[in-house]
């Protein structure tokens, strides 16, 4: 449901260009999702608290006793760690270092700690959830640190790579926490963003019931042009940009269908699941995800 200029309250600034003058896209389970008439960055007008972002991902989040969160987080390991493994090589492609210094911002339980573990690289997480964060400390042995970047206190120029996994849509100010991570990145040191594309197809053919339109979850909907533009303006050159996520569902079929009101065919279905499939739309780029990995310029 698009909504009236009127029924906005004092927006808050654009995170991207500083500017004010926003253009109403969705009215979402009561938050406002706007597009900046400056630089087209979409996201949420209202401001969203620490506090109350810190209550919102709690136990319920991970364990699929809240909407919007997930089924079972930690059920799906396996298939997370899969996944990360799966994103090795591109990473590899752009460090210039064999066995580099991680830092995971919003690692949840440590799926990918535990990957880069693996590789015997280096890491460290920070993680806003405080359960998330002790399972991966107490259950995997992982170091955690539980609050946000900017709590961590991190040592300078201290890290070869740093990954925002599904991340930087969720946290308040996108830019500032880039920002910090280029102070803590190494000269020519990595960063490595994943986040929806709200210029995919599939955000273009679902609209305002797209599933990753989930406030205050997610406060930020960045496209290629917004997310390069906000890397660059910070320091960073981008290197490479990749599809991934769901293609031809919004989520899985049961989302599709209580986002729809009708189940998809058996077929598209099928289709949604055949990797070969999925790799052919994988590199005509058409994917709901989006990962892009930059380098630090300068020193």
């Amino acid at each position: 449901m698009s909504i009236g200029q009127s029924e906005l309250v004092n927006p808050r600034a654009c995170n991207l260009c500083g500017g004010r003058e926003v253009r109403p896209l969705y009215e979402v389970d009561g938050f406002h999702i706007v597009r900046c008439v400056r630089c087209d960055l979409i996201y949420v007008a209202e401001q969203v608290g620490q506090k109350q972002l810190s209550e919102y991902y709690g136990e319920a989040y991970y364990t699929g006793a809240q909407d919007k969160g997930y089924a079972d987080y930690i059920g799906r390991r396996d298939s997370r760690k899969h996944h990360f493994r799966s994103l090795i090589p591109s990473i590899k492609r752009h460090l210039n270092v064999e066995s580099p210094r991680v830092l995971d911002v919003g690692c949840a339980a440590g799926c990918f700690l535990e990957v880069a573990r693996e590789k015997g690289w280096e890491a460290q997480g920070v993680e806003l959830s405080a359960f998330a964060a002790e399972y991966a400390r107490s259950r995997l042995g992982l170091q955690v640190f539980t609050g946000t970047l900017n709590e961590a206190a991190l040592a300078g120029t201290s890290f070869d790579l740093i990954t925002f996994w599904d991340v930087i849509e969720h946290v308040p100010d996108p830019l500032a926490v880039l920002r910090e991570a280029r102070r803590l990145l190494r000269p020519n040191g990595l960063v490595a963003v994943s986040t929806g594309d709200i210029c995919g197809v599939t955000a273009r053919v679902y609209g305002r019931r797209w599933a990753l339109l989930a406030p205050p979850g997610h406060l930020f909907y960045f496209s290629r042009r917004t997310l390069f533009g906000m890397l660059r303006q910070i320091g960073f050159e981008v290197l490479q940009w990749q599809s991934d996520g769901s293609f031809l569902l919004n989520g899985d079929e049961s989302e599709a269908e209580g986002a729809l009101g009708w189940r998809p065919p058996a077929i598209v279905v099928a289709l949604h699941h055949n990797r070969w499939v999925n790799a052919v739309l994988r590199r005509l780029r058409l994917g709901s995800i989006m990962t892009v990995y930059a380098r630090k310029c300068g020193a």
